[in-house]
């Protein structure tokens, strides 16, 4: 088990044309924002600069924690701890007392693939995806962890592995391979876990406007994207539809997720990285995060159930 670094520092809000926004940290990887419905707080991680950020939006505090290794993605679990997708293994991370504990991880080819983004469904099942470091073969896949901790290998073919999301009636998985640029709609048994029936949901053809990567989906049942090098947000119909688009101060969006007391805000990470000098000076406002108000409310984040939660 290793301690962590924790800090804390004032980040008071900001209003702004495009919504409320946070100026600091400005992340060089903002990337994996969770709401914790729960504590009623937001974190996010930088994925480039090994860090978990913690905060309550009616606060000024952000607490930082630093991480011995470059997160992918991660969950809550009920009893206030983690379950964190590293890029090359699981631990289980405890924010309050600032530790970070390996997991036993079998079954992943860490040596030409590494975890990426993930979600938990309602079951309290954790997907996590991978994907190729050097973004061009499809080596990487789509895991279930499931609260035993054993790991289950449930697709292949992937390029990037990124937004992974649930429609409201528990039917469907969402799966987004942001270097195809397409995202996969899979029928899912909440019972059982298994996906098949695999169809193309939407697919983005026209680089200029973007890739899509963190997914998320609303009451409604719409799915809703960061067009990552798009500078924008959309939400897409049940049917794969683009029915909104909302622009956004920087062109590297990341991943979303709704939060707030009635779930109706839409928080969304960024990032300067890939961006130039010229960029980064082009867009004070690439790395912050943003809170939007879409006129929807989303569902609350389901937690890991993890085994020693349950015990705990």
């Amino acid at each position: 088990m290793n301690t962590l670094e924790k800090k804390s520092i004032s980040s008071p809000r900001q209003d702004g044309p495009h919504g409320a926004w946070w100026p600091l940290p400005r992340a060089e990887l903002g990337e994996g924002p969770v709401w914790n419905p729960a504590a009623q707080t937001l974190s996010w991680v930088d994925a480039a600069e090994k860090k978990l950020h913690h905060r309550s939006i009616e606060s000024e505090s952000l607490e930082t924690l630093h991480l011995p290794h470059y997160p992918g993605s991660y969950a809550w679990c009920a009893d206030g701890t983690l379950l964190m997708a590293y890029r090359n293994g699981l631990a289980r991370v405890d924010p309050a007392a600032a530790t970070t504990e390996p997991l036993p991880c079998s079954g992943v080819n860490f040596t030409v693939e590494r975890f990426n983004d993930g979600a938990c469904d309602r079951a309290g099942r954790f997907w996590v995806g991978t994907m190729d470091p050097r973004m061009s073969e499809p080596v990487g896949a789509l895991y279930r962890v499931d609260p035993d901790l054993t790991i289950r290998r449930m697709a292949e073919g992937v390029k990037v592995s990124n937004g992974i999301a649930f429609s409201p009636d528990d039917k469907v998985l969402y799966h987004t391979d942001s270097r195809s640029a397409v995202i996969w709609a899979w029928e899912f048994d909440l019972a059982t876990g298994e996906i098949s029936n695999r169809r193309l949901f939407a697919e983005f053809t026209d680089e200029r406007g973007g890739r899509p990567d963190g997914i998320t989906t609303d009451e409604a049942g719409n799915v809703w994207m960061a067009m990552n090098g798009g500078g924008k947000v959309l939400c897409l119909s049940p049917k794969g539809k683009v029915v909104r688009s909302i622009a956004l101060p920087t062109t590297r969006p990341t991943s979303l997720c709704f939060g707030g007391p009635k779930l109706d805000r839409l928080y969304v990470t960024s990032m300067q990285f890939s961006l130039s000098d010229e960029e980064r000076g082009q867009q004070p406002h690439a790395g912050c995060v943003f809170e939007l108000e879409p006129g929807v409310s989303g569902l609350a984040e389901p937690f890991f159930a993890a085994e020693w939660a349950r015990a705990s």
